[in-house]
């Protein structure tokens, strides 16, 4: 019963395309290319748990004391790289169904993980049809609890994670537009984001499972401000079988999790205010805090049951509308609230020994026609400590980073 709105949804959507006038009466071939060339040095502080070569922090490395109770991460480290450079291909066509069509092709150098740094890997690939209020989007593109129009616009790529959400899905999504409000039907796949299991961080664990990353989400435009607020609901099968013994057993056990979200964005004349929250369980694949733990397992019956690790977050960020020079500041703060259930055996994710994390990085920005320098200070901190029986992390230190980042982008 539970997917039933959600297919019902769908058929509303599908019945009400063809009602619909094209918002243009006929389209061209043609593609615009765009994008940036983008080299960055940053210094840290401290050795962090980040990736893509460092390009993209996420906290500090928990202390790790030597022989002689020296922190062996309490040590700084140095890097430049340029592997962040985009390319953008927009693509625009003929119309189809009475719907103007687009779409487009991404990419960067930052390779499909650490061990393919400077490799250029696919971040957009998608087909649209926009008729006058719907729209019909099909391909990979960012994940619902990534908000475009509400987006931290830090010089570091990690673009605010782990406090805000970062993932792209393969995905079929249908936008219905109602006067000043828009509607958001999504559902997708985990690709190059995806969750951690037993065989690591794979998508196998959703594809079996065979039911979709579902999401629904409100926008409310008014002057020239937005508020919205979504749900959103995945399942994970993370293994098929259990070996006992010299015994194979067949699993079926699944592991259901929630997630929500609100966020704004406030347009004033001397300043852009964002801010989202996002509370959610298992959110590892948008790499933030969180993730599972197995809750009991029964060897004679072959049965393993899970249970959601939880998190909430909350960030914001501030930036002046100067045309010339800018100064923003990014703040965030995450939270682990435990796991759902008790569980004492193998966690899959990230975090588990953290009770919270928070950040402040202000910025300068300085703008000369297609040019932008850039410089970043930013401070996080993470509380590690030991985590009890309910997944709540007990006598958490703090430990902290401060990473100093330059940057300078061409835009094309």
């Amino acid at each position: 019963m539970k997917r039933l709105p959600v297919i019902l949804l769908l058929a509303f959507f599908a019945s009400n395309l063809n009602a619909q006038d094209s918002t243009e009466t006929k389209s061209d071939w043609g593609i615009r290319f765009s994008g940036f060339a983008n080299a960055q040095i940053f210094f840290d502080s401290r050795q962090m748990v980040d990736a893509r070569e460092g390009m993209v922090s996420l906290f500090p490395k928990s202390p790790l004391y030597d022989e002689d109770g020296k922190d062996i991460n309490a040590a700084p480290s140095l890097n430049q790289l340029a592997m962040t450079s985009r390319l953008r291909g927009d693509i625009s066509g003929p119309d189809v169904w009475g719907a103007q069509t687009s779409a487009a092709i991404e990419g960067d150098f930052t390779g499909q993980s650490n061990f393919d740094n400077n490799g250029f890997r696919l971040r957009e690939a998608w087909a649209k049809m926009q008729w006058k209020s719907t729209s019909l989007l099909v391909g990979s593109y960012w994940h619902p609890l990534y908000v475009p129009e509400v987006r931290p616009f830090t010089i570091g790529l990690n673009t605010g994670a782990p406090f805000h959400a970062f993932s792209r899905h393969n995905q079929l999504r249908i936008e219905q537009q109602i006067k000043d409000f828009k509607l958001v039907v999504f559902a997708g796949m985990q690709r190059d984001y995806s969750s951690p299991g037993p065989q690591g961080r794979s998508p196998v664990s959703q594809q079996n499972a065979a039911f979709p990353n579902v999401h629904l989400q409100l926008h409310y435009g008014f002057s020239d401000h937005l508020l919205g607020a979504g749900v959103g609901y995945k399942e994970l099968k993370p293994e098929l079988s259990i070996r006992i013994d010299d015994s194979t057993f067949k699993l079926n056990d699944k592991l259901g999790s929630l997630a929500a979200t609100v966020f704004g964005e406030f347009k004033f004349p001397v300043l852009e205010l964002k801010f989202q929250s996002i509370w959610g369980q298992n959110l590892t694949e948008h790499i933030m805090l969180g993730g599972y733990a197995i809750h009991y397992m029964d060897p004679q019956k072959g049965e393993i049951n899970y249970t959601n690790s939880e998190q909430i977050s909350f960030w914001t960020d501030l930036i002046t509308t100067g045309e010339t020079f800018k100064v923003g500041l990014f703040a965030g703060y995450a939270k682990n609230l435990g796991l759902q259930k008790g569980g004492d055996k193998a966690f899959y994710g990230m975090g588990y020994n953290i009770a919270y994390l928070y950040r402040l990085a202000p910025r300068l920005q300085w703008h000369l026609k297609n040019m932008m320098f850039a410089a970043e200070f930013e401070y996080t901190a993470a509380a590690y400590g030991t985590p009890d029986d309910k997944g709540m992390v007990q006598n958490a230190e703090e430990v902290g980073n401060l990473r100093v980042l330059v940057g300078v982008f061409y835009f094309f």
